[in-house]
């Protein structure tokens, strides 16, 4: 198995729990990290999965090729399995040249950049067969590449209801914030993808339209990445400072979730949010921008809520609908958030669940390997 790296991060956790899954269902799994080995190697090896990081850069870095195909070499595999789009395609012209017969890719997100789509369609004949995170990332992926449907599979990821279940709540102290704050969370990279700066907008937006209530609202973000300078920049010129705080990467996502009122996903694009099935776990209502795998996780005003992706003024609003106005009782929106609650945790328990993708994996590989498939 190769990912482009092991970062703290959704598909990155996906990729270690899969791993471990197929270990545990007979598989012999070795594993590539084209960039550092990261914090996510550790519960592999403990796994008895060995990790190998081969230190290359970006998607320039054309090192990357020979390295894994020396790594192939060394320990050629029935099966070469990568996750995200770096890795993809470093995998399949490694696996050519190394004589890699069954390669599957796993396609993420539904992310239609030219920069990810010509590498795609160029090297797309040295793929076996694709799984998909969800139907509409497959079939999106399938139209911008012109991919065979039968060449894809949607394989659901899962969610580790134990641990959310066990999670203890996160000490609202330690941000400032009392138990009569409410507190909406994002949990991701910020980075263009995800839309950190349209959050905070749409948070300047509610504290106008509602300046009281302001005063008990707190925007967290946990996670790391390039826009965090203009993220500050941004906070500091909307006067902020005392309502938005940057936690980084934590380990205790699901601590934090439990100490929250709502969870903001306003990605441009996505494939299967787990940020969005571990919030339903957690029974944390969940705002989303209306794209892609958002849309096939969440019925808007059954199990969380919709919004244009883009658009802030729309997100202040939900925001007001499901946090309630100090201008008068809330008891309709605790209504709302506690109905939202309940019926994505009953969506999620029903159709997701690590057991049940990583069997769906197990069946594919084996299937492809005898030709079934």
């Amino acid at each position: 198995m190769a990912i482009t790296e092991l970062d703290v991060g959704g598909a990155e956790r996906a990729f270690v729990q899969i791993a471990i899954g197929l270990k545990t269902r007979g598989w012999d799994i070795n594993v590539i990290s084209l960039r550092d080995a990261g914090p996510l190697a550790e519960p592999l090896r403990r796994a008895g999965i060995s990790v190998e990081a081969l230190h290359c850069g970006g998607p320039a870095d054309i090192r990357a090729i020979g390295r894994m195909k020396h790594s192939l070499l060394k320990n050629p595999p029935a099966v070469l399995l990568t996750f995200l789009h770096q890795a993809n395609i470093v995998g399949r012209l490694a696996a050519k040249s190394a004589g890699v017969k069954t390669v599957v890719c796993g396609v993420r997100v539904a992310d239609r950049r030219w920069s990810v789509r010509i590498p795609e369609a160029l090297t797309k004949q040295r793929v076996t067969h694709y799984v998909a995170v969800s139907k509409s990332v497959a079939k999106i992926h399938c139209d911008i590449c012109r991919i065979a449907p039968h060449s894809m599979t949607a394989i659901y990821n899962g969610v580790d209801f134990q641990a959310i279940d066990t999670a203890v709540p996160f000490p609202r102290c330690e941000i400032n914030c009392s138990d009569d704050d409410q507190v909406i969370l994002c949990v991701g990279r910020l980075s263009h993808q995800k839309s950190p700066l349209d959050v905070v907008e749409a948070f300047k937006t509610l504290s106008a339209l509602d300046p009281i209530g302001h005063q008990h609202r707190k925007l967290v973000f946990v996670g790391d990445g390039p826009l965090k300078p203009a993220l500050q920049t941004l906070i500091q010129k909307q006067q902020l400072q005392e309502h938005v705080y940057l936690l980084g990467w934590r380990s205790d996502v699901a601590s934090v979730m439990k100490s929250s009122t709502v969870l903001v996903l306003a990605s441009k694009w996505e494939g299967l949010p787990n940020v969005i099935l571990e919030s339903q776990a957690a029974g944390l209502p969940v705002v989303a921008s209306a794209v892609d795998g958002c849309r096939e996780v969440i019925e808007d005003g059954a199990t969380g809520l919709l919004f244009p992706a883009g658009d802030t003024d729309a997100l202040a609003s939900v925001l007001r609908e499901l946090l309630g106005s100090s201008n008068g009782p809330n008891a309709a929106a605790e209504q709302l958030r506690s109905r939202l609650s309940s019926s994505a945790r009953e969506f999620v328990e029903s159709r997701f669940s690590w057991e049940k993708c990583v069997a769906e994996y197990d069946k594919l590989l084996r299937n492809l390997q005898s030709g079934e498939t």
